[in-house]
């Protein structure tokens, strides 16, 4: 994911998205060598949902507010967004579920949170933002950017860099 080819607009998200993956990398590898642990799965349950409320709730905002609707009449775009705002949806509803007391619902939950985010991210990337670069004027990517930053800023920095580690 190199956001330098990115437009202007959607690099503030595609660098939050690297963050995103980053968590789900240490999730995947994390829970085959230490799903037994039960102290670590709760640690990682707690460390992801707050890089849920952290990070992906105003990510989400932005993207919600801001570049799906600026989006939903180009060619092929309304079904994919559907998509993704039901993929939100789930993943607010298993970021819930990652504050539960039993560390086998939490082992669940991380899985199945880290799967779907990961995949998510990807779909972002690979399919909904090649539409907007193809198709977004020059005065609609200028309001998505400022929409972006306000809700963002350039997520140059992860609002909390040790929830990545």
């Amino acid at each position: 994911m190199n956001s330098s080819r990115r437009h202007q607009s959607l690099i503030p998200l595609s660098r939050e998205h690297h963050y995103g993956l980053m968590l789900c990398l240490r999730i995947h590898r994390g829970l085959p060598v230490n799903g037994n642990d039960e102290a670590w799965v709760r640690a990682k349950a707690a460390q992801a949902a707050e890089f849920f409320a952290t990070e992906l709730t105003a990510h989400f905002y932005a993207e919600e507010n801001a570049l799906f609707p600026a989006m939903f009449e180009f060619p092929g775009a309304s079904e994919l967004i559907r998509e993704l705002t039901a993929e939100h949806r789930k993943l607010r509803q298993i970021a819930t579920r990652l504050g539960g007391s039993k560390v086998a619902g939490l082992k669940v939950a991380l899985g199945q949170f880290a799967d779907l985010l990961e995949s998510h991210i990807r779909k972002e990337e690979r399919e909904l933002f090649p539409i907007y670069e193809k198709e977004v004027s020059r005065d609609v990517d200028k309001l998505v950017e400022r929409a972006v930053l306000d809700v963002i800023g350039n997520a140059s920095q992860p609002r909390d860099p040790r929830l990545l580690q």
